[in-house]
């Protein structure tokens, strides 16, 4: 019989033993909470909880009943305890999930690499001792999930904000469609580009999270087989990118893979997928819809804010209406393109990341950061600003940051993960 007080025990001795690789990963540690929920379970049973035993980390963006929602913030660090959990996080509980850790984050969301000067930086597990960022914004809850503490996280992507630390990381991520899962209680960057996501160390996991949080059942059925699927490669947009050389043959290697294993492959051009982040700049979408929630805070604390942080938001100021829904406008026709493009395919597949996650210490200058930055969302960000569900997969042990980015159609979320528990398997199977 399953002790679930046993497995946070585990993960807690566990955690204890790689402290030094978790260092600036945690916010907050829920030991005795979640020792209760265990003894709960343990006690009444687990019938009918699909996630029962299932330790979680939150973002600290995301609302838990009792504790700070301070999104990696100094601004917030005054304000009261949540009340209520966020729905997403109410229904994991539900479902039998252990809530183990409140997670670190770039400050209010906005962010790719996953830096914080008030809790500190937390570095990739991928690569001890080259002091490699975790990437971001969801970055505490890559690294609790890469390093075996937590089975799984809730994070929120914006431009890649879930995939992108998990690419950096070595775990698996999922950005849903957005509206797939409540927004409610969970503080916003960008409205209309947000959504709430999972990371975790395989398919199947974030499957069963995504049953729990849509209030279905996930029912483990065989995932369709690879010679059963049909995947697009946008090759043009992908070498836009310029890949690093090492990334790109990994993912080569691996979409050769799939082809031997008889998936139907179709390279196309699709340099537009450029597109839709340079138009949602063009329009400030991000920091005029930023700006929006944060106009009161940064008028009074403006100081407080991470100076890399403050003035993207407080440039949505003095942005121009027009010019923001006009790209709103364009990301709308975009997104009619992309869902004519592959409407009979499974996926688009490219990488996740063009490169390795940056040292920390070559992110001290600011134009670098601005560079490093930009790059590590150029395969992720067009995903949020046309509405579809991506998913990030690392590629085997051994192979760095490396992972494969499956990117389906609006509304397709269920589809677009059981296509990734067969990818999964195969590169399982490749790396066995």
């Amino acid at each position: 019989m399953v002790s679930f007080t046993a497995i946070v025990l585990d993960r807690l001795r566990k955690r204890d033993n790689r402290i030094d690789a978790l260092a600036n990963a945690v916010l907050e540690w829920w030991d005795d909470e979640a020792l209760r929920q265990a003894a709960l379970l343990d006690q009444k049973g687990s019938a009918g909880k699909q996630l029962a035993g299932v330790t979680i980390g939150v973002k600290a963006n995301i609302d838990v009943a009792g504790v700070q929602t301070n999104a990696g913030s100094r601004v917030l660090l005054e304000s009261p305890p949540a009340i209520h959990d966020a729905p997403i996080v109410g229904q994991l509980r539900q479902a039998g999930a252990i809530l183990l850790a409140q997670t670190n984050m770039v400050e209010f969301a906005y962010g790719a690499l996953g830096t914080n000067p008030t809790f500190g930086t937390p570095l990739s597990p991928l690569f001890p001792g080259e002091n490699r960022v975790s990437g971001g914004s969801s970055s505490g809850a890559a690294v609790t999930v890469a390093l075996g503490i937590v089975d799984a996280a809730i994070g929120t992507d914006t431009a890649g904000s879930v995939r992108i630390p998990a690419a950096c990381c070595g775990t698996v991520g999922f950005k849903p469609t957005q509206g797939r899962y409540s927004e409610v209680g969970i503080i916003p960057l960008a409205p209309t580009l947000d959504t709430a996501g999972f990371l975790a160390t395989d398919v199947a996991t974030v499957s069963r999270l995504d049953a729990a949080a849509t209030k279905t059942i996930y029912h483990g059925t065989a995932p369709p087989r690879i010679d059963e699927l049909y995947f697009v490669v946008p090759r043009g947009f992908i070498e836009a990118i310029r890949c690093d050389a090492a990334i790109l043959e990994i993912f080569d290697a691996a979409i050769e893979a799939l082809r031997q294993a008889g998936a139907q492959i179709d390279e196309r051009d699709m340099s537009y997928l450029l597109d839709p982040g340079v138009a949602a700049r063009a329009g400030s979408v991000a920091s005029v819809e930023a700006y929006s929630w944060h106009s009161a805070l940064l008028a009074r604390n403006v100081r407080e804010y991470d100076p890399r942080v403050a003035p993207r938001i407080a440039a949505g100021a003095d942005a121009s209406a027009s010019a923001y829904f006009s790209a709103r406008r364009s990301l709308s026709v975009f997104a009619d393109r992309y869902a004519g493009d592959v409407a009979e395919a499974a996926a688009i597949l490219t990488p996740t990341i063009p490169t390795r996650p940056p040292r920390l210490e070559d992110l001290s200058d600011d134009d670098q950061y601005s560079a490093e930055s930009s790059r590590i969302i150029s395969l992720t960000e067009f995903a949020n600003c046309i509405n579809v569900p991506s998913l990030s997969l690392p590629l085997g042990k051994g192979t760095g940051a490396a992972s494969i980015l499956i990117t389906g159609l609006h509304g397709k979320d269920i589809r677009l993960l059981e296509t990734g528990r067969a990818v999964e398997a195969l590169i399982n199977k490749m790396a066995s």
